[in-house]
């Protein structure tokens, strides 16, 4: 597995907060996704890439997670939908390219890269869907980029 180290660039973004069980996040990403497109297809921001989930607490039974869209300028949100900003700087990057069941792989194959590396995590992480499941049907095939925010 390929771990880059890139620089991002703040990015806005719009997002739904919730708290989901692990195994329980298929189905609420499933319903918060299309809610967070519409919003932005009825604002004055375009999309600016594909949904993603940034996992802001993964301790306990639930999971507090963003389900967002970056956007191409800042807008504010209304009722359940929030304005935020996907952090810039170091981050380290991996494409796991697969089932979403074995996404867990890749994490700790990025963990560990990060660990090794002497580097340290410096804001919540999130997953990026570069592949739409409802349009390509084979999940061997799905694309998944994982983010980690580093210190540097």
């Amino acid at each position: 597995m390929d771990v880059q180290e890139k620089r991002l660039e703040p990015q806005p973004a719009v997002v739904i907060r919730t708290k989901a069980r692990a195994d329980a996040l298929g189905p609420a990403m499933g319903e918060l996704f299309p809610a967070v497109l519409g919003f932005v297809l009825a604002s004055p921001a375009e999309p600016e890439g594909p949904p993603f989930c940034r996992y802001l607490a993964m301790d306990g039974e639930e999971w507090e997670i963003e389900c967002g869209m970056a956007v191409s300028e800042a807008v504010a949100g209304e009722g359940r939908i929030e304005a935020t900003e996907l952090p810039g700087g170091a981050a380290v990057t991996t494409m796991h390219v697969g089932p979403y069941e074995t996404l867990g792989q890749s994490w700790e194959v990025l963990q560990g890269w990060v660990a090794q590396n002497g580097k340290a995590a410096a804001a919540a992480p999130w997953e990026v869907y570069w592949t739409d499941p409802g349009e390509v049907q084979d999940p061997a095939q799905w694309r998944t980029e994982i983010v980690i925010p580093v210190e540097g």
